[in-house]
């Protein structure tokens, strides 16, 4: 039972991005609330309960599964030889600053998706992950934000910012379990933020 309150907690959390994401029809958004609602009642779980969220979004699973289905080898060799191409990593980078530009204007979703096609053509780049810890958080997803620290720290083992990052991230699963309320203020206020001036490498 708990994997499969796993796996609505993961349907209800990409239809509340959906959701926040902006381009749905005001018909189509009140179709996502009622769902979500029908889905929190069947299976006695909330979007807030962070207990149950998983590494990955399902989007991302889905986009795993597709690759796998469909035997798309280009990626796979790169990633197992550990070597992409220039190209590719040129094409990686590109997706990162597309990520950062949508992290800018608060579409964590897309940001997410943005990150994670880096990372399949670049696995081996510290940054892409924190990155992605950062969009995670945003989302809520405690869980997947220190997964990714703890990956970027294995590529880079003196990535400060990645530890940092993680140390925050696990604070806030805790508080989200503990004080609910509290965290969703801090994170309200830490939205509402204006974007930061830094450079372009990271959000």
């Amino acid at each position: 039972m708990a994997d499969t309150k796993r796996l609505a907690f993961s349907i209800i959390q990409f239809l509340h991005d959906q959701l926040s994401s902006g381009c749905l029809s005001s018909d189509a958004q009140e179709s996502l609330e009622v769902a979500i609602q029908c889905l929190e009642t069947a299976f006695g779980i909330s979007v807030d309960d962070q207990s149950l969220a998983v590494s990955q979004s399902l989007p991302e699973l889905f986009a795993s599964a597709t690759k796998q289905q469909t035997g798309a080898t280009q990626d796979n060799t790169s990633s197992s030889s550990g070597s992409p191409s220039e190209e590719q990593l040129a094409e990686a980078e590109h997706l990162k600053t597309d990520g950062n530009n949508q992290m800018k204007v608060e579409n964590f979703s897309a940001a997410v998706e943005f990150y994670s096609k880096a990372i399949q053509l670049n696995p081996q780049n510290a940054v892409y992950y924190c990155n992605r810890a950062a969009a995670y958080s945003k989302l809520g997803n405690y869980a997947g934000a220190v997964q990714d620290c703890e990956r970027a720290i294995g590529i880079d083992p003196n990535y400060s910012k990645a530890y940092g990052r993680m140390g925050g991230q696990q604070f806030a699963q805790q508080m989200q379990q503990q004080n609910p309320e509290l965290i969703e203020q801090l994170r309200s206020q830490m939205r509402s933020r204006p974007p930061s001036s830094a450079g372009n490498d990271e959000p």
